[in-house]
């Protein structure tokens, strides 16, 4: 993964037509391990989506360009398009596409997502760092991590300080996000949940390697800045805790891969 673990090189808006298919798409679950650098945005941008824009049946999308220059922000033909409308209203048109997957499922179905205006459309692309919905500010983040291991506990339905904080006390936590995995989907992040676990598995790594939290702040775009909780040890060794729990959290690959391997190839780089 690339410094700072940046969400939007997505700067790229032309790829975001191929992956918002992608990550509506169960077919093509297997592969998101390529985008792991990209899949928090994904679901970010995919949410961030859906919460600024209008979804539409492709017919109806068709109609509102029907009389329009379409695609005069972006085309991809017989894919995609982008376009400005003269009322400054921006629609995206998805056409259907048809996957290479040998699932039954062949193909995906198409659809349109229309935005009030062109600044709330680019709010969905600008550029945004894994960390900004589910753990905003490092600070306070690692001033609350006593807090936020004593909210796990009550999750776990244990008394305060019966958590162990060793690479045996991550087998409690392995039980519970198989269960956790059992009923929620990979697309889907409590910020809360995201927060204790990386308390919990943060502060066992930095016992176990003699080391300590500190704040990095990585740019992300213009003149925004994201502020990461990291670990560093010995000279200048640093380890980005949060990273393993977007793979135990959110990359299908990693599904059930557990804390206590996550740990094991954590410390054992070292």
């Amino acid at each position: 993964m690339p410094p700072g673990f940046l969400l939007a090189t997505l700067e790229i808006p032309d790829m975001l037509p191929t992956l918002f298919q992608l990550n509506c798409s169960k077919p093509t679950a297997s592969l998101l391990p390529l985008f792991l650098p990209l899949i928090g945005s994904v679901m970010s941008l995919s949410v961030m989506a859906q919460e600024l824009s209008t979804r539409l049946r492709l017919d109806e999308a068709r109609r509102m360009v029907a009389a329009e220059d379409e695609g005069n922000l972006l085309r991809q033909a017989g894919r995609f398009t982008r376009t400005r409308l003269t009322d400054g209203r921006v629609i995206e048109i998805y056409y259907p596409v048809t996957t290479g997957d040998r699932s039954p499922r062949k193909s995906l179905p198409g659809y349109g997502l229309l935005y009030p205006s062109e600044e709330a459309f680019r709010e969905t692309i600008r550029p945004r760092h894994i960390l900004e919905e589910v753990l905003p500010d490092g600070h306070d983040f690692i001033a609350r991590i006593p807090e936020l291991i004593r909210r796990l506990e009550r999750r776990l339905l244990l008394a305060p300080g019966r958590l162990e904080l060793t690479r045996s006390g991550l087998h409690r936590l392995d039980r519970y996000l198989r269960q956790h995995h059992a009923n929620h989907t990979t697309a889907e992040t409590d910020p809360r949940l995201f927060q204790e676990l990386t308390a919990c598995y943060g502060e066992t790594l930095r016992r176990a390697l003699d080391g300590k939290w500190t704040v990095q702040e990585v740019e992300v775009g213009r003149g925004r800045h994201q502020t990461e909780p990291n670990l560093i040890f010995g000279a200048s060794q640093e380890i980005k805790p949060w990273r393993s729990i977007v793979r135990a959290l959110n990359d299908e690959d990693s599904r059930g891969i557990g804390l206590v391997r996550l740990f094991d190839s954590d410390s054992g780089r070292f």
